[in-house]
């Protein structure tokens, strides 16, 4: 039982299942529309690619949000809670397009790190009102 409680916790902790999957349907297909020119093979492989990292890190940049979001101030609590997730989305979307050899992993990594900025901020909105909140999230 208390290796079950360990392993909810560290989920709650680390990773937002509710916006990881949206993230990786959008990335994916918006990523597989800029490598079109290159073929359809080479397209798809760089959208699946995307649609991986775009998974696994916009659940945990999610997560990572809902950190800084009980900060009293808005401001840090918004730019901390949107600069951080967005370098972490481009850094870990240019290692997966570059791992797989991706065309112009620049370029295919910049609309998931635009987005992540966006979103951040609509996740720290939401959260500081209360709203998709993960299981381990503190009080006020």
């Amino acid at each position: 039982m208390k290796l079950a409680k360990s392993v909810v916790a560290a989920y709650h902790n680390a990773f937002n299942i509710k916006f990881a999957l949206p993230s990786a349907v959008c990335n994916g297909a918006i990523v597989l529309a800029i490598n079109w020119p290159h073929g359809s093979s080479e397209a798809a492989y760089a959208g699946l690619w995307q649609a991986f990292a775009s998974f696994f890190s916009t659940g945990f940049t999610a997560r990572v949000v809902q950190h800084f979001s009980p900060i009293q101030s808005p401001l840090p609590a918004y730019a901390l809670g949107s600069l951080i997730p967005a370098a972490l989305t481009f850094g870990m979307s240019f290692a997966a397009h570059s791992y797989n050899g991706t065309n112009d992993p620049v370029l295919s990594s910049l609309p998931a790190t635009a987005i992540s900025l966006v979103t951040s901020v609509g996740t720290n909105w939401l959260t500081r009102r209360g709203y998709l909140l993960p299981g381990n999230y503190p009080e006020s």
